[in-house]
C-alpha cells in the first residue's frame, strides 16, 4: 500500500506530459463512421436514499468518434461533466463536514484494444468551486422540481472550497470476459492522478443483449459503465458493478479541510436498461461507502440515463 501512494504521488509529475500526449497527438482520419454515438449519466441523491448531501448530483456526457483517432486508437471520446458536492445539516453531521465544492469538467480519451485488453486513457481540465457555475444549477433545479427541504447552496454559514482550475487524469484497463452471447463479466483497474490520486479495481456484470457492446465508459461518481452503442441494441438488460478503491488525493477534499478523505471507499451499483416507445432508460441505484472520516453513514443514489432513438 505504502509503494501504491508513493506511485500515485510520483505520478502527479507526469500529469502535464500525458496530458499533451493524449490532446495534442496528431488525429488521423480514415474511412470508418465518424460518430459511433453518445452515452450520459445523470445521479442524484435526493433520487436515492431521500436526502441530499456529499455527492449530491452530477451530470456527465460523453461524445464517440472514430474518425477521427489518437495515433494506433481505435476512437476517441469528448466528455462533459459536472459535479456539486454538499455538507448535511449540523445536527444529521455532528464532528464537521465536508465543505461545499462543485466542479465542471471538459475531458477527450482515446480507446484501443490490445491483446484482449480494452484500455481507456486521457485528461480534463476542471473549473471548481463558483467559477464552475454549478451552484446556479442546483439551486434552478431545487426550484423546478420544488424540492424545499434540500440542500440550500446560498446558505452563508458554510464552508466553501476555493476557485481553482485543475487537471484530473484516467486511465482504465479491462477485460471483457464473454459468458454466452447475452452474458459478459468485465474487471478492470483504473489508475486516476492530478486532482484526484486513486487506484481502483473493481468488475462489472452485464446481462441480457447489452452485452454484446464493443465501446465502454465508465460515470465518475458511481462507477457505473455506459455505451454509445445503447441505441443500436434493443432489449432489457441488467448492468451490476462493485468496486474499491484506494485514495490519496480528492478533488472535493483539499487538505486544509476540517476533515480527512477516507484511505479505502467502494461502491456497488445495479440497474436496468430497456426500451421505452422511442426511447432507451436507464434506471439503477449505486451505494457509496464513506469518503471522509466521521461521515456518518453511507449514502445511496440515483442513477438515470434517457436516450432518444431520433
Amino acid at each position: 500500500m505504502v509503494i501504491i501512494k508513493q506511485l500515485l504521488r510520483n505520478l502527479k509529475y507526469t500529469s502535464s506530459a500525458l496530458f499533451l500526449f493524449v490532446i495534442a497527438t496528431q488525429a488521423l482520419a480514415d474511412q470508418r463512421t465518424p460518430y459511433r454515438g453518445e452515452a450520459g449519466s445523470f445521479t442524484n441523491d435526493y433520487f436515492g436514499d431521500g436526502h441530499d448531501r456529499w455527492r449530491s448530483g452530477s451530470y456527465q456526457r460523453s461524445y464517440y468518434s472514430e474518425r477521427y483517432r489518437i495515433k494506433r486508437t481505435d476512437g476517441s471520446e469528448l466528455r462533459v461533466r459536472g459535479e456539486m458536492v454538499t455538507p448535511w445539516t449540523p445536527s444529521r453531521q455532528p464532528g464537521g463536514d465536508i465543505a461545499y465544492s462543485t466542479l465542471l469538467g471538459f475531458g477527450a480519451f482515446a480507446h484501443t484494444n490490445f491483446l484482449g485488453l480494452e484500455t481507456r486513457g486521457g485528461g480534463e481540465v476542471l473549473l471548481i468551486g463558483d467559477i464552475s457555475g454549478m451552484e446556479f444549477i442546483q439551486r434552478s433545479f431545487h426550484e423546478a422540481f420544488q424540492m424545499d427541504t434540500s440542500f440550500d447552496p446560498s446558505r452563508d454559514d458554510i464552508e466553501r472550497v476555493e476557485d481553482r482550475v485543475a487537471l484530473r487524469f484516467e486511465l482504465e484497463t479491462a477485460r471483457t470476459i464473454r459468458l454466452g452471447s447475452r452474458a459478459a463479466v468485465r474487471p478492470y483497474m483504473e489508475l486516476t492522478f492530478g486532482a484526484d490520486q486513486a487506484v481502483t479495481v473493481g468488475t462489472d456484470m452485464i446481462l441480457g443483449n447489452i452485452a454484446l457492446a464493443e465501446v465502454w465508459t465508465r460515470d465518475v461518481v458511481t462507477g457505473r459503465l455506459l455505451t454509445p452503442q445503447v441505441d443500436q441494441i434493443p432489449g432489457m438488460s441488467l448492468v451490476a458493478g462493485w468496486d474499491a478503491r484506494l485514495n490519496d488525493s480528492y478533488v472535493h477534499l483539499p487538505d486544509d479541510q476540517s476533515v480527512d478523505l477516507e484511505e479505502i471507499t467502494y461502491r456497488s451499483r445495479v440497474g436496468l436498461q430497456t426500451n421505452i416507445a422511442f426511447a432507451n432508460v436507464f434506471v439503477g441505484q449505486a451505494w457509496l461507502s464513506p469518503i471522509f472520516v466521521g461521515q456518518a453513514e453511507h449514502q445511496r443514489v440515483g442513477m438515470l440515463s434517457i436516450s432518444f432513438d431520433f
